[in-house]
């Protein structure tokens, strides 16, 4: 399916969504899949169609450095357990955007780059809001039931290798290292992930992702 067609209908899908608040729409799978992609393409789409949208990622809500690396920055374990802050994730935003939620929100809650804690900008949601957040660890148990429509972007541990290792080969100096990264701190975390909590089977749609440009419902 052409990638346009593809955003178009899952559009289609969201806007038919009925509820009393803001629509949450969650973006999940293993690092490097496309979650991240898929997710600016439908808040493109839906604000193409008139619609107002929230527009942030799980990664604006982590854990300060001595939470998230207390395991060592290349644990996969300590990636998984550590590094973001859900409770503030589920009370600024999900919860208060979801049923009886009083609609005051906040897109971030920590500054990666100084580490600091930001100020609370705190925003006021109208009801007909949209809210798409991506993240790879967003089906969590204690965050599932959270959003209004999941989906699972699925693409093959390799694949999303190469393409990660790529993107990150600045950041950690080369692209061996980067890919060493992937492996054993990302993407070993995202198998954790997938045998603890089995997210593609918890999502409302599957998107398998391997062809960036010919992308397919699973």
């Amino acid at each position: 399916m052409l990638r346009g067609k593809l955003i178009s209908e899952l559009v289609d899908k969201i806007l038919s969504l009925k509820a009393s608040h803001p629509i949450r729409v969650g973006i999940s799978g293993i690092t490097a899949s496309g979650k991240t992609t898929l997710a600016n393409e439908l808040a493109v789409e839906l604000q193409t169609r008139k619609k107002n949208v929230i527009r942030t990622s799980i990664d604006h809500f982590h854990n300060p450095k001595c939470i998230r690396y207390r395991q060592g920055k290349e644990s996969a374990l300590g990636y998984y357990q550590d590094a973001h802050d859900y409770e503030s994730f589920k009370q600024k935003l999900l919860i208060p955007l979801g049923p009886g939620g009083n609609l005051h929100y906040q897109t971030t809650s920590l500054e990666l780059a100084t580490d600091q804690y930001v100020k609370p900008d705190i925003q006021v949601a109208s009801k007909d809001m949209i809210l798409i957040v991506d993240g790879t660890f967003l089906f969590k148990k204690q965050l599932c039931d959270l959003y209004d429509f999941k989906i699972f972007v699925d693409t093959d541990f390799e694949l999303a290798r190469q393409r990660g290792a790529k993107r990150e080969e600045q950041a950690f100096g080369s692209y061996e290292k980067s890919e060493e990264m992937f492996i054993k701190r990302y993407h070993a975390a995202s198998k954790i992930y997938i045998d603890e909590h089995k997210p593609q089977f918890k999502a409302d749609v599957v998107i398998n992702n391997n062809n960036l440009n010919n992308p397919n419902f699973s």
